[in-house]
Parts: structure tokens; C-alpha cells; sequence
């Protein structure tokens, strides 16, 4: 009796504890900008002034964690395009702004800096909203983009899971704890 009432307990530890680490991660969200190679880590970040942008735009940015001097690619990517070359201040910070590529489809891309000396990487997303901006100069702002807007993360469904785990051990502590008492009549 006393093995099956510990793998119960034991079950919902695990599930209790999945439930807890599956909600933190949700609540954590996604990171906005990933960097490779920098370190300390908060020494190392990239931002952009504008994550939704058109082909065409032009984007600002700041990024720290370079050599004093050092000279830095920025390239676009889901197809690699050159956007220009930045060199960094004498704190390491390089800051600049580059043309969102018109050729670039709607969707999510990713802007990365490369340290030409030190191979530090780093990125930051951005998502391109519609076609490029040609305007007709009437300033109605039609200009027929059926693009739907970025409305967060998927924190919902995370949460919801961690709600469902919790709920199940919580469910096994029950059980158990009634089981021993109906044996313990016995």
C-alpha cells in the first residue's frame, strides 16, 4: 500500500512542478533580441526603434557589446541582404538606422549585427506589414494591407496548460489522501 501511495505522491510532485516551471517559461515570454558570443549578457542587446515595419522604412538601432572602434555588419535575413556598415564608439555601442529591403515579403525577419573583429552576433525580429509604401498623397491611409496585427504571445496557452497540470495534482493529492482514510476503516 504504502509504494503505490508514494508514486502518487511522487506523481504529483512531478506534475505540480511541471505545472510551475511550464508557467514560469509562459510568464518569461519570448526574449526580444538573442545575442551570441557577448558576454556579460547585459552587455550585450540589440534594439530596434520599430519592430513592425514596411519595405522601404527606415529603422533606427541601438546595440552594445563591441570593441571600442570596431567596425559592424548589419545583414536582413530570412535571404541574406547586406544593409550597411556601423562602427562602434568608444563605449562599444554602435547605433545607426538602415532601409527595411523593399524586396522583403510580409512576415517575420531578423536584423543581425556581426563585430567584423570579434564575431559577436547579435539580432533582434522585426515583422514587415504589407507591401512597400508608395502612397498616393491623399492621406486617407488606404493602402489596402490585409495584414493582420501582432497581438503578443502564446501566453494563454501556456498558462492554461500549467492551470490543467496543477489542477490534475492537486486531483492525485486528493485521491490519495482519501484513499487512506476509506483503508484506514478497514
Amino acid at each position: 500500500m504504502r509504494g503505490i501511495r508514494g508514486i502518487k505522491v511522487a506523481t504529483a510532485t512531478l506534475g505540480l512542478s511541471a505545472a510551475l516551471a511550464g508557467t514560469a517559461v509562459g510568464l518569461a515570454g519570448p526574449a526580444s533580441a538573442a545575442c551570441e558570443g557577448g558576454y556579460p549578457p547585459a552587455q550585450c542587446t540589440v534594439a530596434l526603434n520599430d519592430n513592425r515595419v514596411r519595405p522601404g522604412e527606415e529603422v533606427g538601432f541601438r546595440a552594445t557589446g563591441y570593441e571600442p572602434g570596431e567596425r559592424v555588419r548589419g545583414t536582413v535575413f530570412s535571404e541574406p541582404i547586406r544593409v550597411g556598415t556601423w562602427t562602434a564608439n568608444r563605449n562599444g555601442v554602435v547605433q545607426g538606422r538602415f532601409t527595411v529591403p523593399r524586396r522583403l515579403s510580409p512576415g517575420r525577419h531578423t536584423f543581425q549585427l556581426r563585430g567584423l573583429e570579434s564575431n559577436v552576433i547579435k539580432t533582434a525580429r522585426f515583422t514587415v506589414v504589407g507591401r512597400a509604401n508608395n502612397g498616393n498623397g491623399n492621406g486617407n491611409g488606404n493602402n489596402n494591407d490585409s495584414s493582420l496585427a501582432f497581438t503578443g504571445s502564446d501566453l494563454a496557452l501556456t498558462a492554461g496548460a500549467g492551470a490543467v497540470l496543477l489542477a490534475g495534482g492537486g486531483a492525485l493529492v486528493i485521491a490519495a489522501r482519501r484513499r487512506k482514510h476509506v483503508n484506514a476503516g478497514i
